[in-house]
């Protein structure tokens, strides 16, 4: 038996954030280990079907996320299927032979709350057992666990008020809402070219986005001052009730700070000061934060309590899960969308962490020299492991192609 792990297609409907189009080389993966001839269980880590981002999730507006979660109708699946019949033909010929088991991330967590989105799915794709939806995947035989893991990133995290043990969703949720609501049709309605409205959420790491929109404006030449209206929505954003409740858990001196940044003429003055400096001490002390926490399941967990996964970790998702740190073989996480793999040596025996990366556009800094301008490219990447007569064998395969060296050439088309 081997297993094929892939996140982070975020494969949409066809409004902002659907710019997936590796709809091809993703359904010849698919056809390729299917031909194999040995038995394939595809393993998706989140973020697959791009629910958050959604015109449906747009158009109900900035309603709580236990709303959202409630009121998002199970057309969404009709929207996003209908936009990629080669993708979705794939997986259902996949489904004929072989099974999948799908994790939920932060963009696709509905399907977590609502077993009929889970339905419309399966009566697309399944002819007979259908796809698993569940929160993480655990095969204590092999040894591998698998997580999404926004939870173990601040912005995306769920929280918990200590008093009531009630869940605070995530920030991230929300802001990825209320920007797509107040900056994206700001975009559209200035007529900012349609690549720049799409190229939004491929920056990487999100903190660089205020130099991404400086880099832009100069770029495209655009009259319209970028990293001002973003900078003047996020602060508009982080005033709302739903923000506010969720920085006076986390950090409840930046909150009584917060009102100065729109109440007072120089409030988004202010705000850009005090978030390029947060920028300049995230670039100081950038970590790959993943990374770090597989490794203390891997290496530390065995002796130390600390090192294991928390309750936490898992809030808004499911219990703790019960997992035997001892022959932990293999953890793999999604989320990050950058690709990664790294081999610890425990006792004699390895062991590995595989950040499965993403199927999509990403737009970074440049290296060294070029450290103002920013490249795009596309990225896939999975890994695939099987057993070999009680050994794992692992193969992993990341591809990147260069779309736009520089973003210098705008391509046609306005919105």
């Amino acid at each position: 038996m081997q297993r094929l792990f892939a996140s982070d297609l975020h494969v949409g409907d066809g409004l902002f954030n659907d710019n997936f189009s590796l709809d091809e080389e993703f359904s010849s993966l698919l056809e390729s280990v299917a031909s194999s001839g040995k038995p394939t269980e595809l393993v998706l880590l989140g973020d697959i079907f791009e629910l958050l981002e959604s015109k449906m999730v747009r158009d109900m507006g900035l309603c709580s996320f236990e709303e959202v979660c409630e009121g998002i109708d199970v057309g969404v699946v009709d929207q996003i299927f209908s936009r990629h019949p080669r993708l979705i033909l794939s997986l259902k010929k996949f489904m004929r032979t072989n099974r999948i088991v799908y994790v939920v991330g932060n963009h696709d967590y509905y399907f977590l709350k609502r077993e009929d989105l889970c339905d419309r799915v399966n009566e697309y794709l399944a002819e007979g057992e259908g796809i698993s939806f569940v929160p993480y995947f655990y095969d204590r035989h092999w040894g591998l666990f698998g997580y999404h893991g926004s939870n173990f990133d601040l912005t995306n995290r769920f929280g918990k008020e200590k008093k009531t043990g009630r869940l605070i969703p995530p920030i991230g949720d929300y802001m990825a809402r209320y920007m797509m609501i107040h900056f994206r049709e700001r975009l559209r309605d200035e007529r900012v070219p349609s690549s720049i409205v799409d190229d939004f959420d491929d920056v990487r790491p999100n903190i660089d986005v205020f130099d991404w929109v400086k880099y832009i404006k100069e770029t495209f030449h655009l009259s319209i001052n970028l990293a001002e209206l973003w900078m003047t929505e996020l602060l508009k954003m982080l005033q709302t009730v739903s923000a506010q409740s969720w920085m006076k858990m986390n950090y409840p001196r930046a909150a009584k700070l917060s009102g100065l940044f729109v109440n007072n003429k120089g409030g988004v003055r202010l705000g850009r000061i005090m978030i390029g400096i947060v920028a300049k001490l995230r670039q100081l002390r950038r970590t790959d934060y993943m990374r770090r926490k597989a490794k203390k399941a891997l290496v530390g967990a065995v002796h130390k309590e600390p090192d294991r996964f928390q309750e936490s970790d898992f809030w808004g998702f499911c219990d703790l899960p019960d997992i035997d740190y001892r022959n932990l073989s293999g953890v793999l996480f999604g989320h990050r969308h950058r690709f990664d793999s790294v081999i610890h040596t425990v006792n004699g025996e390895n062991r590995f962490y595989i950040n499965t990366g993403t199927w999509r556009n990403v737009i970074e800094r440049g290296r060294k020299r070029d450290q103002e301008k920013f490249v795009k490219r596309t990225e896939y990447s999975y890994a695939l492991i099987h057993d070999d007569g009680g050994e794992l064998t692992i193969q992993t395969i990341m591809n990147s192609k260069i779309r736009n060296k520089a973003l210098a050439i705008p391509r046609a088309g306005v919105v």
